[in-house]
């Protein structure tokens, strides 16, 4: 595994603080499975939407969703 570091405001750590203190994981480890979901759900979606557009739509969805 790969270590990162990220910068994320105060009200987001708080609200990660209580949902590992409610599910009895760390800090690390919800905010994995919050990163894990939020890609698994994006590949998905493009994934899916992409293998019916053209080229040109393509390039649209990419940059909209960067």
């Amino acid at each position: 595994m790969t270590d990162i570091s990220l910068k994320i405001n105060e009200d987001l750590l708080q609200k990660l603080a209580k949902i590992a203190e409610k599910s009895g994981q760390n800090v690390n480890e919800v905010a994995l499975s919050a990163l894990s979901a939020y890609v698994e759900d994006y590949e998905d979606v493009y994934k899916t939407d992409l293998c019916s557009v053209d080229n040109l739509e393509r390039s649209f969805f990419l940059s909209i969703g960067e």
